[in-house]
């Protein structure tokens, strides 16, 4: 029976590769001014507690539509998943008072905003955790600029929406996409896209100093280990990605210093972390286990002007079932060098597989000017024949 259901799954996955196929377009630039994502302050000079108010009254009914969802969905999904289900209500909220400053505060802030319960503000911050998929590229030209773009893929095995054709959670996900500026002391400290009321970073840039995305990386002993290691106080001296990320755009001064810190600290789950600096060959790919890096991937090795990122080990061949690398890599070889434009990355992400059902943006960053646009995305069937993921 074993061998059956081995062999059907591989006949559905060879189906969908021949189905789908890849593109690589030239003509999704400009989008249109309603995929623009909207942008937000949040005033790191406020207490911590008042800094999100504005952005979680503007979005307080998609954050508790979310919540609610995850709740009754998401986390059902697998033993593990489930077991923190039970811990919502019980283990949760007091796991605000064990996060470094400020994020507990600011999670007390927006709970009270929004009047969900603290708990399930925490179990929104943590989701990310586990469940993303990405593509990123780092990019150079041939006058030693660097940009910087990526994918946000979210919602795989979350709700099937069979009458649409989409992902429940990755439709549920795009109203709350907000760009935010950080400011410190009048000035933008750094830029994010990222969810209405998610105070981790996923996708970030510190004007003339470096720009960052974080992809998932799937293995053994993944996220939740780690959460649960947190929330029993079994080991507490780790990190969670999206926190580390937002800690190392607020205090590292250098592209080298975000890099080195990143490769040593302690995190809660395994990842990917793409850098690019303002200066020619500062790019990199710090494959992640929780306790060091397994791999450090500089632009320019292999005498490629790009660096590429999904959510496989890129030292490894990808699997059948999921290869966007690939076309990815021949997408970016087609236009070339002389290429390398917010226009032509976009044309890249916007072509499929990168683009796919799970797809909810693309950001593209330019790290020496502190340059961030993000677009809603949407893959549409009757567009071109879209993949699941």
């Amino acid at each position: 029976m074993m061998t059956y259901r081995i062999v059907i799954f591989l006949l559905v996955i060879f189906s969908i590769q021949k189905i789908f196929g890849k593109q690589c377009l030239n003509d999704q630039w400009p989008p249109k001014s309603d995929r623009i994502v909207p942008t937000h302050v949040v005033n790191l000079d406020l207490p911590p507690v008042e800094r999100w108010k504005e952005i979680a009254t503007i979005y307080k009914p998609a954050i508790i539509d979310l919540v609610d969802y995850i709740k009754q969905f998401a986390l059902s999904i697998s033993p593990e998943l489930q077991f923190l289900v039970s811990l919502v209500d019980t283990k949760l909220p007091a796991m605000a008072d064990t996060l470094p400053a400020p994020y507990g505060d600011e999670l007390k802030g927006i709970s009270h905003t929004t009047g969900i319960p603290l708990g399930e503000i925490v179990l929104y911050n943590i989701f990310y955790e586990i469940f993303t998929l990405c593509t990123s590229i780092v990019a150079e030209d041939q006058n030693g600029n660097i940009l910087h773009g990526r994918n946000l893929d979210f919602g795989l095995l979350l709700g099937w929406d069979m009458l649409n054709n989409t992902w429940t959670l990755s439709e549920k996900l795009r109203p709350l996409i907000t760009q935010i500026n950080f400011t410190q002391h009048g000035q933008v400290l750094f830029k994010t896209t990222s969810f209405a009321g998610y105070i981790g970073v996923i996708t970030g840039v510190r004007p003339g100093i470096f720009s960052i995305s974080m992809n998932e990386r799937y293995g053994f002993k993944g996220g939740y280990i780690g959460l649960i290691e947190w929330i029993f106080n079994i080991n507490r001296n780790q990190s969670f990605v999206t926190f580390a990320m937002r800690d190392m755009l607020t205090t590292s001064e250098s592209y080298n210093q975000a890099v080195e810190y990143l490769t040593k600290i302690k995190l809660t789950a395994p990842c990917y972390y793409i850098l690019a600096g303002p200066k020619s060959k500062q790019g990199v790919i710090i494959t992640r286990s929780r306790y060091e890096a397994d791999d450090i991937k500089q632009l320019g090795n292999d005498n490629l002007w790009f660096l590429i990122e999904t959510n496989y080990d890129n030292w490894k061949k990808p699997p059948v079932f999921d290869d966007r690398i690939t076309p990815c890599i021949e997408c970016m070889k087609t236009k070339g060098k002389n290429q390398v434009t917010f226009e032509s990355l976009f044309n890249v992400f916007s072509s499929r597989p990168m683009l796919n059902k799970l797809t909810v943006y693309t950001a593209l960053m330019e790290p020496a000017t502190g340059r961030l646009e993000s677009y809603y995305q949407y893959c549409r069937d009757e567009d071109a024949p879209c993949a699941p993921w």
